[in-house]
């Protein structure tokens, strides 16, 4: 014959408030790690737009750099000319950027322009502006300087 377990005999486990008490450290301290990371994320995407942005003003520089005088300031057809700019993401490496680049404004425009195509040294203002994913609008202005 089986003999029955008594009524009054300690089972092992966890009781319903122990487990609930549990839950809500384990709550808690998942919400402080997690708003700690908040900040970091944005730190990383606002990275990310700086990066992509020097990418591409960096991109022009090294053109301006690398051309001579003659082509950067020719009235026909030279790098300078305002009818070449402003400039879009993929615009700058002489590509055809689709509409859909054209129309988001997290896409960096870039501008070059120069106060006068006749003085020595020749100082050109590059400027790159984009919209931040949480700043804003976002604009970073490079000189560069070539001399004859």
């Amino acid at each position: 014959m089986e003999s029955c377990p008594k009524l009054n005999a300690q089972q092992d486990g966890y009781t319903l408030l122990e487990v609930m008490i549990a839950l809500a450290l384990l709550t808690v301290v998942g919400t402080a790690a997690a708003m700690l990371m908040l900040p970091i994320l944005d730190e990383q995407n606002h990275s990310r737009e700086v990066t992509r942005a020097t990418g591409h003003t960096r991109a022009v520089i090294e053109e301006l750099n690398s051309r001579t005088l003659e082509d950067l300031t020719n009235s026909q057809d030279g790098y300078l000319l305002s009818s070449n700019w402003p400039k879009k993401g993929r615009q700058v490496f002489d590509e055809t950027p689709t509409l859909l680049e054209m129309a988001d404004l997290t896409i960096p425009t870039l501008d070059v322009s120069v106060t006068d195509i006749e003085a020595d040294p020749l100082e050109i203002l590059v400027e790159v502006t984009w919209e931040g994913r949480d700043e804003g609008q976002i604009q970073h202005q490079f000189w560069v300087v070539r001399t004859r």
